[in-house]
């Protein structure tokens, strides 16, 4: 998104928007991301700097042609141009989402959707926002169920591809639910459909191919996993990386798929000239170490986290990695050390921020040691 941001277009909204990028793991920024109940990066909003009232919000990356509507919106929110109810509606949904009222915020923008109509200029940005609301607040059977009802009909651009993510996560949320089977037999494909499209945000087509992968190992069809995954791959490896950002999507996008397909030899040379590349981020040491422990190279994955600790800024990439040099440590057969290291993963998961995400590295951490534990007995 960094380089959808610099784009030389976006100059003429300079005078009327101030960016700020917060990232999301570093300790300064906790009191804002918990403020707006963020739960997922990229995340957007547009404040009005006169009472700080959130009016737009966008989960998800977006196309330049949608950060521009997402501008404009935003905007229209800042001077107080409500136009119809439907409007007014969308802009109570996405108030409502920049504090983290995920399903509050999803029943505004259904409330936009039915005043609006389906002539509604801003109905597609509706509907992919209501079924992202549902997704985050766990209603999983309505997300899918809208996704799969709306997609069908949507017009074949950067929308639809959004619009069908979330459908398709949501149904691999629900499963092994009846509903879940009868919403997949939809959307799947339309998520083949919206991979295909060059409208498609890539972020986008690259979580469908994740989806899609976890869909046929959840089916055990072995062969629709192997299409995707191959599919996957070759695209990363026929797509060049602009910048480090770029650089480093892509690698945790073959992280993804190499681990799915069991592949780790596959992306394991692109991984270590990304870390020579970027040595400075913790990031490309990461990803090396974790397919350098599906390799069964372990001394070399333990050697690559402890590299990557040298340069990590926060705690939730300091527990990833700590978590991570403890697996190859487990794996090496080093128990006692592995306890040591998990132990001091869960000294820094404790200094996450994110509440969320918070309890969660925290619960696996500590899943973790009881393992250790019980296999010492």
């Amino acid at each position: 998104m960094r380089a959808t941001l610099a784009d030389a277009s976006l100059a003429r909204y300079a005078g009327q928007f101030v960016w700020l990028e917060l990232n999301f793991d570093k300790p300064d920024n906790q009191a804002f991301l918990a403020r707006h109940g963020v739960m997922y990066t990229p995340s957007f909003f547009v404040i009005d700097p006169a009472d700080e009232r959130t009016t737009a919000t966008q989960i998800g990356g977006m196309t330049l042609p949608e950060l521009t509507q997402f501008l404009d919106h935003g905007e229209h929110g800042v001077i107080g141009k409500a136009g119809m109810p439907a409007d007014a509606a969308l802009a109570r949904g996405d108030e409502l989402l920049a504090h983290g009222q995920h399903a509050e915020a999803a029943a505004a923008y259904r409330e936009a959707l039915r005043s609006g109509g389906g002539t509604w200029p801003q109905r597609g940005r509706a509907v992919g926002s209501v079924t992202w609301a549902l997704m985050l607040s766990g209603q999983s059977q309505a997300c899918a169920e809208t996704a799969s009802t709306e997609a069908v009909h949507m017009t074949r651009g950067q929308m639809f591809g959004r619009v069908v993510l979330a459908g398709v996560m949501c149904v691999n949320q629900g499963r092994p639910a009846p509903w879940a089977e009868g919403a997949r037999k939809t959307l799947e494909p339309l998520a083949e459909e919206a991979i295909a499209l060059p409208a498609t945000l890539r972020d986008h087509r690259f979580q469908l191919y994740q989806q899609l992968m976890h869909d046929a190992e959840a089916r055990g069809d072995k062969a629709t996993l192997a299409r995707w995954g191959d599919r996957w791959l070759n695209e990363l490896e026929a797509t060049r990386p602009a910048n480090e950002d770029e650089r480093s999507a892509l690698d945790i996008a073959r992280v993804d798929a190499a681990s799915f397909l069991g592949a780790a030899s596959r992306v394991l040379p692109a991984l270590i000239a990304s870390e020579r590349a970027m040595p400075n981020n913790y990031n490309a040491s990461l990803r090396l170490a974790q397919m350098e422990i599906e390799a069964k190279q372990y001394d070399e994955a333990i050697a690559a986290c402890d590299r990557g600790l040298e340069h990590v800024s926060g705690p939730l990439g300091r527990t990833w990695l700590f978590e991570t040099k403890a697996d190859a440590l487990t794996q090496s057969g080093q128990p006692s050390e592995a306890r040591r290291v998990l132990d001091e993963a869960l000294q820094s998961a404790q200094a996450i921020g994110v509440k969320q995400a918070r309890d969660h590295n925290i619960e696996r951490i500590s899943s973790a040691i009881k393992e250790l534990q019980k296999a010492a007995k």
